[in-house]
């Protein structure tokens, strides 16, 4: 069908009924489309170049065909919705100018504009628009999308190019021997950061090589990227083995589970005391937890108070629950590192550190109101102006109670290492002890038949009891009732708080006494 076209008659185009012809009037004469086939008109007006037209689908689109070399090329000009966007030219005008031009480079190279276009970006893409699509795809795949974690992990990698200038550079750009001494350089000084971020570097250009693959054989057409420069540390055998890790942290000191003999009960004990003074509560609690749960600081932090949310937000929400009608008292955490859901039933005594966390709670609602964002979470945090609303970081805390207790080397990451120790101590199965730490590769569900549960729950109370045994006050403040209590040194005394420094305070005449 080939007309003058013009914005009403475009604007009235639908799938619903498609033009068959003109009446002796001149007007269109439309015919229904119950099928809803695409369908193209083409302009008549002197103004346009041969060829063009509007396709009727989804979405409107202005196109302009040619057959060059006996093939039909048909490349979209633009969205309909674009063009009348513009606030220039009639769009009839642009969307015509902008045709007739690629009608000519269509002729001069024989090839669709479009499809150059989409080459030109393949071929000069940069590191820094790899690893965003890459960071995008992963967040929102169908398929195990990447958790609010590994998405920080990734962002983490990114800054890591940053002050080298390879964001900007394009992939095809970077070397192998670049890669390779950029490599050596960091691997001597952060090895773990480093090669976490060489990694994912690979692993995005890899996945846009095949993405760019698979549209390259659409068009029928060689991928435009055809090397991942970062494959050499492959290669060349550069990234260290799981037992040169283990050298290297052994002897880097990188790993320091705190030991139950020595340093755990102390750590404890100076850690419950400081939970006495200048509003540390939260945060010992949010240690003792990641100890007695050995989770990760981005699981348990997220968690709020189960009775507060419905059986549809349960779903979705990591939170604390209490005498639940299948699993009892327990844990569960949503979308965590690995992207599963993961379930652990919570001892008496991790009960009796959370009743005091609702004590607390209570007493935050009451300082704060009642519909403060703060007040679901388990774990609140201590500024109220906190877009999280929950508690975050405990390092100031955590070196604090390293200094009480004389401890030398100890991450967060340690205290999930120190609950793997005591189940290593424990014997604890292998099975058991996958389940625990929701690894990855572990075959871990947040769905468990009741003999199952039972056995995790009896585990979980014996580690528990191991890891508060070392810390006798700690124990006795958090046991049941009815459990005797265990002969206790006297309670860790923190030293008193260094006064801060800065200017002195301001005098005025009246604080000014005259002798």
């Amino acid at each position: 069908m080939k007309v003058e076209l013009t914005m009403p008659l475009i604007k009235r185009l639908t799938l619903d009924q498609r033009p068959t012809g003109v009446d002796a009037h001149g007007n269109l004469v439309f015919a229904a489309n119950p099928s809803k086939k695409d369908y193209i008109v083409y302009d008549a007006n002197q103004e346009a170049p041969p060829g063009f037209g509007v396709k009727i689908a989804r979405k409107k689109t202005f196109i302009i065909r040619r057959k060059i070399h006996g093939k039909s090329i048909m490349p979209t000009v633009g969205n309909v919705a674009d063009f009348m966007a513009d606030g220039g030219k009639a769009p009839l005008t642009l969307a015509r100018s902008k045709a007739a031009a690629m009608a000519l480079e269509m002729v001069e190279t024989g090839q669709n504009p479009n499809e150059s276009a989409r080459k030109a970006v393949a071929a000069e893409v940069t590191l820094e628009a790899v690893f965003k699509a890459y960071r995008e795809h992963m967040r929102t795949r169908t398929v195990k999308p990447a958790s609010a974690e590994t998405v920080r992990v990734i962002d983490r990698a990114i800054n890591k190019f940053k002050p080298w200038g390879w964001l900007t550079r394009k992939v095809k750009e970077i070397t192998a021997e670049e890669v390779k001494a950029k490599f050596l350089v960091g691997r001597d000084i952060y090895p773990v950061a480093n090669e976490q971020a060489f990694r994912w570097a690979s692993a995005a250009i890899a996945w846009h090589m095949g993405t760019e693959a698979l549209n390259a054989a659409a068009a029928n057409r060689s991928p435009m990227l055809k090397a991942n420069p970062f494959t050499i540390l492959v290669i060349d055998k550069m990234y260290p083995t799981m037992q040169q890790k283990e050298t290297i942290y052994k002897e880097g000191k990188k790993r320091n589970p705190l030991s139950p003999k020595k340093t755990l009960g102390p750590f404890l004990e100076a850690a419950w005391s400081k939970g006495q003074t200048n509003d540390n509560l939260t945060g010992v609690h949010f240690l003792i937890a990641m100890l007695l749960w050995g989770c990760r600081k981005s699981e348990h932090a997220q968690c709020q108070w189960g009775e507060l949310l419905d059986a549809d937000q349960k779903k979705v929400t990591s939170h604390v629950a209490f005498g639940d009608d299948e699993y009892g008292d327990h844990v569960f955490f949503y979308g965590t590192k690995g992207g599963k859901n993961h379930r652990l039933p919570i001892g008496p005594m991790s009960v009796g550190l959370l009743r005091l966390r609702q004590t607390a709670a209570k007493d935050e609602a009451l300082k704060r109101g009642f519909a403060s964002h703060s007040r679901s979470y388990v774990f609140p945090a201590r500024n109220k102006f906190s877009k999280t609303g929950h508690y975050i970081n405990p390092d100031e805390l955590r070196h604090a109670i390293m200094e009480e207790a004389g401890i030398e080397r100890l991450t967060n990451h340690d205290l999930r290492r120190t609950f793997g120790a005591l189940m290593t101590s424990l014997q604890v199965p292998e099975v058991i002890k996958g389940t625990f730490f929701n690894h990855a590769h572990a075959t871990v569900s947040d769905r468990y038949t009741e003999a199952e549960w039972d056995e995790l729950r009896s585990w979980m109370t014996k580690i528990e009891q191991a890891i508060l045994l070392t810390a006798p006050n700690v124990y006795n403040a958090l046991k049941p009732t009815h459990w005797p209590p265990i002969a206790a040194p006297e309670p860790h005394v923190c030293k008193p708080q260094k006064p801060r420094t800065g200017r002195p305070k301001k005098t005025t005449a009246s604080s000014t006494v005259a002798v």
